[in-house]
């Protein structure tokens, strides 16, 4: 009796020092719907939803989710404020074809949206820079505030970053964050 309580014990604690929800436990269940296990970047800023997007199929001239193409990963601000249930909603009757996977939605604002997918993309109107040889399309936007635009494509995964801190060293943070997933790519 004493042995089982022992184990017992140490499944508890090595459990409760576990992180719920662990970056590489998300790109598990990107695994599970897409077939490709991105690496996700561990930034200050959280994760607060994963979501998957289903092309559209018609079966008996009915609109119904097809094979999932991509998944979208927010990192948030913070995760303070869920949306109300009236928002999750109209969110999901608006969005059909995505279903969220991981996490909820938050009010907070959006620090980092990672879009990935099977295959590769184009940004029009990116420059080209290279991090240890490897292409990176890279574009700036400026407005009210600075967006980085970047797009980065291996043999088997496309990622497509738009990264929106407010820092003022956002053009440095957004390469760091792009160095990263190409270190862990490779």
């Amino acid at each position: 009796m004493k042995k089982y309580l022992i184990i017992v014990g140490l499944f508890l604690l090595v459990g409760c020092g576990q992180e719920a929800g662990s970056h590489s436990d998300i790109s598990d269940e990107i695994n599970n719907h897409l077939g490709i296990a991105p690496y996700l970047p561990e930034i200050d800023d959280p994760i607060g939803h994963v979501h998957v997007e289903y092309s559209p199929e018609f079966e008996d001239g009915e609109p119904i989710n097809g094979e999932p193409f991509q998944a979208t990963v927010e990192y948030k601000v913070s995760l303070d404020e869920k949306v109300d249930e009236e928002f999750k909603e109209s969110w999901e009757e608006i969005n059909p074809r995505r279903e969220i996977i991981y996490g909820e939605l938050y009010k907070d604002r959006t620090a980092v949206m990672v879009r990935v997918s099977k295959g590769s993309g184009e940004i029009q109107g990116a420059k080209t820079i290279e991090f240890k040889n490897h292409d990176v399309r890279y574009q700036l936007i400026e407005r009210e505030t600075k967006t980085v635009f970047m797009l980065i494509n291996f043999e088997d995964i496309g990622y497509e970053i738009q990264y929106r801190t407010e820092e003022n060293d956002i053009e440095e943070e957004a390469k760091a964050f792009a160095k990263d997933i190409i270190n862990n790519n490779d």
